[in-house]
């Protein structure tokens, strides 16, 4: 959960931590990257809440919700890091099992990483006093973003000198079936 919605953030806060139980519902350990990383995750169902959620800050649909702390130590004696999460699930709870959970939040992570970073390092979107009229400029920037990733770049700046460099390119790829 992001800081932009601090009523159900202290909600949740406040319905995780009121099940007082130390133990994670699971733990999992992966080194990858140079580091070593162990996710726990406490899982909730979210009862009561789900209604107050739903009834009170017209958050629907809540079935389930908990935290994730993720511990990383940093290869070459750089230190530790860690950092703590709140979620919520509106997936059936039977099918929302800790395992899955996990594998959705990791999920979530490669969409905010993917997109949502492109958009707001790359194309300084929170700089942008256009923001207003948003629904527009957002369109333009993702059918950008489409042809710069259904053309093979993997990084934006990649696609922007290779479409600098050479005069016509860009009209090439634009006029171009996909």
């Amino acid at each position: 959960m992001k800081e932009n919605q601090p009523e159900v953030k202290e909600a949740v806060r406040v319905w995780v931590e009121g099940e007082g139980r130390e133990a994670a519902d699971l733990v999992t350990v992966d080194k990858r990257h140079g580091r070593i990383e162990e996710r726990s995750l406490w899982w909730v169902e979210a009862g009561e809440l789900g209604r107050y959620l739903e009834e009170e800050l017209d958050w629907p649909g809540v079935t389930v919700c908990g935290r994730i702390r993720r511990v990383r130590w940093v290869g070459e004696g750089k230190g530790r890091e860690e950092e703590e999460h709140l979620w919520v699930c509106s997936a059936p709870v039977e099918w929302a099992t800790p395992e899955r959970v996990q594998r959705w939040l990791r999920g979530h992570w490669g969409i905010e990483n993917r997109v949502f970073w492109v958009r707001d390092v790359s194309y300084g979107e929170d700089r942008w006093s256009g923001r207003k009229i948003g629904p527009a400029l957002a369109a333009l920037r993702d059918g950008a973003l489409n042809l710069i990733r259904g053309l093979g770049y993997r990084y934006v700046p990649d696609a922007w000198r290779a479409f600098s460099v050479p005069s016509g390119r860009l009209l090439h790829c634009l006029l171009a079936p996909l």
